[in-house]
Parts: C-alpha cells; structure tokens; sequence
C-alpha cells in the first residue's frame, strides 16, 4: 500500500506576511503517520514530522482535538 493522503490544502496566513499560504498535509505514508508543511504546492519541500510510534501520533492527535474543542466555543 502506498501514501494515503488524509489532507492536503493551503493554509493562508495574513498581518505581517501579507496574503501569503502553506502548503499543509496530513498523511499515511506507509503505515507511517506524518504532517507536513511547506511552500504552496511543495509540502514535500518543507518540514516533515515522522511519528515515531502509534501511542505519539495518538497524543498529536489529542492535542489537536483539545485545541479544537477549547477554540470551538469561542469560534462556534
């Protein structure tokens, strides 16, 4: 099985750095959790986080989680 590809879009950012985007993927590259960031249309280019394990993903993802929760009641 190959990479499967969970998100992929650019991310924009504005105040200081103008109207400028990343790009940001969240992926499965064999059975390999990892989330990448860098240049629009280039993520692959940029950082790459590779989790070293299941059990750090899965803390990732909680955290991720907590912070959505906390900004959906403001947001929401």
């Amino acid at each position: 099985m190959g990479t499967l590809v969970y998100f992929d879009e650019v991310v924009r950012h504005s105040g200081t750095h103008g109207n400028q985007g990343c790009a940001v993927e969240v992926l499965d590259n064999h059975s390999i959790p990892e989330f990448r960031i860098g240049p629009e249309g280039a993520a692959y280019s940029g950082s790459i986080a590779e989790f070293h394990d299941w059990n750090q993903f899965t803390r990732f993802v909680d955290a991720v989680n907590a912070v959505h929760e906390r900004l959906s009641g403001i947001h929401g």
